[in-house]
């Protein structure tokens, strides 16, 4: 069975924005542990609210691309305003009214997850990993027509052509995140045969490490173990492929052999 999220109607209150007071339809997902409701959608009669909510939360996280509400309502008018993030509000601000989907669980989703894999929206507060990039051999129809503002690039690792949206640079240039296509990707992160290094960090975490620097006075030889521990961290997803592709290449020489 497809997993499918919770969907409600619900009144929004104690926000501050624009929608305190208009009743919204919300999702809520599994992969935040239903800790918050994401919008999901909205009636004719509410679409001047959530206009100027979107625009009032872009401007606050920094990432609008109008410089003004008048530049906005434009582009919002002309559909042309796509999301730059997930809009979620806390599960004290929507009063459910009106229950239109109840949750159900992907089954094959759930056994992913016995193994550690799980994929899940990227949210504003990551950072590094990776943007997938579509494949064009996989992408339907005309790309360039559905999505005009994307961009035809070549994945940087294999070469094969993708499309790249405009949010992706941001996420590069913010985030750390590196860009693949979808095939590099799922090799790198989902079949590869190492496993990323999910030991705690050398020192404990982050308050651990102040107490232990305190003690130790901040002496030399302490930070030079740190330096040599951290220089056994994770591989990066550049030599996980590299390792990759020596491994497919000792195993096509056994072959021939």
């Amino acid at each position: 069975m497809t997993y499918r999220p919770k969907i409600i109607k619900g009144k929004v209150t104690g926000t501050g924005w624009p929608i305190d007071g208009h009743t919204l339809h919300f999702s809520q997902w599994d992969y935040d542990d239903r800790t918050s409701w994401h919008l999901h959608g909205w009636e004719d009669e509410d679409d001047e609210a959530v206009m100027q909510t979107m625009f009032y939360s872009e401007m606050e996280a920094g990432i609008c691309e109008s410089a003004t509400l008048e530049e906005f309502t434009e582009v919002w008018k002309a559909h042309k305003w796509e999301p730059l993030f997930s809009f979620t509000l806390h599960l004290y601000q929507v009063e459910p009214v009106e229950t239109i989907q109840e949750e159900s669980r992907d089954e094959h989703r759930e056994k992913l997850r016995e193994y550690g894999i799980d994929l899940t929206p990227r949210k504003q507060t990551d950072k590094g990993g990776i943007v997938c990039l579509p494949l064009d051999e996989n992408l339907k129809g005309d790309t360039q027509a559905k999505h005009p503002d994307w961009e035809p690039v070549e994945c940087p690792h294999c070469g094969r052509k993708c499309w790249k949206a405009p949010e992706v640079d941001r996420l590069i240039s913010s985030q750390g995140a590196q860009a693949l296509c979808t095939k590099c990707a799922l090799e790198c992160g989902l079949i590869s045969p190492y496993k990323q290094n999910n030991a705690p960090k050398p020192g404990g975490n982050r308050e651990q490490r102040r107490k232990a620097k305190r003690s130790a006075g901040n002496s030399k030889p302490n930070r030079a173990r740190q330096k040599q521990s951290q220089a056994k961290g994770p591989a990066t997803v550049d030599q996980i492929l590299r390792q990759q592709a020596k491994q497919r290449k000792a195993q096509g020489h056994g072959k021939r052999g």
